[in-house]
């Protein structure tokens, strides 16, 4: 790792600020699924479906994604804060089940334009030898979220209005926004880029960044789809149901929920900063093979092992390899592409996780009917396991490189051609 520049260092403040609510909306619908189904009266058989509806939420971010490729990355980022901010507000006041599914789907998709904009944002700023632990650094500032959700939750049942107020906390994102639109300015690279770009593009479509990087680059965004979605559909389901597994199946009581995630939830900053910084030396592709493995044996030693033990270590290695994944996936995805199609890749990538993690939750659901428990359900879900790891092996190897190098900007010459 080379020191990092002045600018580097203030575009890490900038982007690390923006996401900082957007673990806590991650963590705070999944941590209080118990409180919320009991106050909201939601029957247990429509739990994954309910689930994978919220979840569909951040497939809208592509929207954003698509959009920052044709007007920036700073307003739309700026924009999903706020967005993202607002949807949480409103979900305090949620009548029902469903009011709440969708109130947390915009949340969702606001949300996923501040994680895929702020990745995009660090992968265009820093240089090549940083890229990868300012993307561990990204996360795992932004998990901070995470922490005040689980500290919030633990006081949830003395909480004035229960899991209520878990969402008026969620909406502390608006106090950044005027901060944001004072410090964050746009990408180099995004501003080289359109100096460059010819006139008649602007007369576009506005989804023209979605066709063309499927005529360009579509053997490299099938890779990613193979990459991205089997672990999606494992990784939702198993971590979703942890709060639900330990109260129900388990006994134990929400402070000793919110205690054990709290320790164990270290893991995962710690798992953002192994991954990019040991990426960054040894390669995004054998970490992420690694990383991919781990994960499903990390969920299989949470539901299915014995003793307190089992669950403590089963539950560390979860938190410690979503952060791994996470911050693996993000720079594969803003790393194999140019500069005219990041952030629709970006985009791109959380619309298949998306689509990954709801087929999880449905197919959880269907399997639900067959096993009657959960854990064993989730179980089944792992015999995809080995799908990821043998994909990433087939796409190029990304740390270390200059982005141009990796992916050169060919969307000026297409778009005269066309």
């Amino acid at each position: 790792m080379q020191p990092l520049s002045s600018h580097e260092r203030s575009v890490l403040a900038a982007t690390c600020l923006s996401s900082l609510g957007s673990f806590y909306t991650l963590a705070v619908t999944a941590l209080a699924l118990p409180q919320i189904q009991r106050g909201l009266s939601i029957p247990e058989e429509e739990l994954g479906s309910l689930f994978a509806l919220l979840r569909f939420g951040t497939l809208f971010s592509l929207a954003l994604a698509v959009l920052a490729d044709r007007m920036g990355r700073r307003r739309l980022l700026i924009a999903s804060v706020a967005g993202c901010a607002l949807c949480n507000l409103a979900t305090a006041f949620a009548p029902s089940g469903l009011a709440l599914a969708w109130l947390q789907l915009g949340a969702r998709c606001f949300l996923g334009g501040q994680i895929l904009l702020a990745v995009v944002v660090v992968s265009e700023e820093l240089s090549a030898e940083n890229r990868g632990w300012g993307l561990g650094l990204l996360s795992a500032v932004g998990g901070l979220g995470g922490a005040v959700t689980v500290l919030a939750y633990a006081f949830v049942e003395h909480l004035p209005y229960g899991w209520r107020s878990l969402f008026v906390v969620g909406s502390f994102g608006l106090l950044c926004v005027p901060w944001l639109w004072r410090s964050l300015q746009e990408t180099q690279r995004f501003s080289d880029h359109r100096g460059q770009v010819d006139v008649g593009s602007a007369d576009a479509p506005p989804w023209a960044p979605l066709r063309d990087i499927v005529r360009l680059h579509g053997w490299r965004l099938a890779a990613l789809v193979g990459v991205i979605a089997p672990v999606a559909v494992i990784l939702e389901p198993g971590s979703v149901f942890v709060s639900k597994h330990l109260q129900d199946d388990l006994g134990y009581s929400p402070g000793e929920v919110g205690l054990l995630v709290a320790v164990c939830g270290i893991a995962t900053p710690l798992g953002n900063m192994l991954a990019g910084t040991i990426s960054d030396r040894f390669g995004r592709r054998p970490v992420t093979v690694l990383v991919s493995l781990l994960l499903s044996v990390a969920i299989a030693i949470f539901y299915k092992g014995s003793g307190a033990v089992a669950v403590a270590v089963g539950l560390a290695l979860i938190f410690l390899t979503l952060g791994g994944i996470m911050v693996l996936h993000a720079a594969l995805a803003t790393e194999l592409f140019p500069t005219g199609f990041r952030s629709t890749a970006a985009g791109l990538r959380e619309a298949v996780t998306t689509v990954g993690a709801s087929l999880g939750l449905w197919t959880l659901s269907l399997l639900y009917g067959a096993t009657g428990s959960y854990p064993a359900s989730i179980t089944w879900v792992l015999l995809l396991t080995p799908i990821s790891p043998l994909i990433v092996l087939l796409i190029p190897e990304t740390a270390r490189r200059e982005l141009e190098e990796i992916a050169p900007d060919r969307q000026q010459a297409h778009r005269r051609d066309s």
